[in-house]
């Protein structure tokens, strides 16, 4: 229970907690970590920032999760930090450095879902010119199917009147 109280209290993890936090994507589209900041002005101040601002990333993506504290609370947190709530700076450096892995994680299975839905899409695509390709075949083919009925029926209409004309011919000088 203790362990579980230590770790609430110094979370630095990317995933929300359950109190209605969603997760946050960065101008990029990479989910963006849910970081804790630990400055004298903003102590356990938690935000979103985009995942490669250590790699000199040009997003500036930042957001703030939590209300800016009071002065009192503020007071408060800085007084047991500098006591012996304190986090050591080399845990909440490997804190960090695990967030940062799950963070390259996080954005690499981002990354293979959406190259699989481009593979998707490519081949739905891909069916979809073949179909438009033959439908394009068979309006040819419809369209010279009419062409042939229609000089079939204008022979047809020639022969009849042709027959007709032969027939009053014949029917005047008898």
């Amino acid at each position: 229970m203790e362990s579980r109280i230590l770790s609430s209290s110094l979370n630095l993890s990317h995933q929300s907690d359950g109190e209605g936090e969603r997760e946050c994507f960065c101008y990029y589209g990479l989910p963006s970590p849910r970081r804790t900041l630990w400055t004298r002005m903003n102590p356990r101040r938690r935000f979103y920032g985009c995942a490669r601002y250590r790699e000199g990333s040009k997003c500036k993506y930042f957001k703030w999760i939590d209300a800016k504290f009071s002065d009192r609370a503020t007071e408060v947190i800085l007084d047991l930090l500098d006591g012996r709530c304190q986090p050591p700076s080399t845990f909440v450096d490997d804190l960090d450095d695990v967030d940062s892995k799950q963070v390259e994680a996080s954005s690499a299975n981002y990354l293979k879902n959406e190259v699989s839905k481009q593979a998707e899409v490519s081949s739905v695509n891909y069916l979809l010119k073949n179909k438009v390709s033959r439908m394009k075949i068979e309006r040819k083919y419809y369209q010279m199917l009419i062409i042939v009925l229609f000089c079939y029926i204008a022979y047809l209409m020639i022969k009849c009147k042709a027959l007709e004309d032969k027939k009053s011919f014949f029917s005047c000088h008898i």
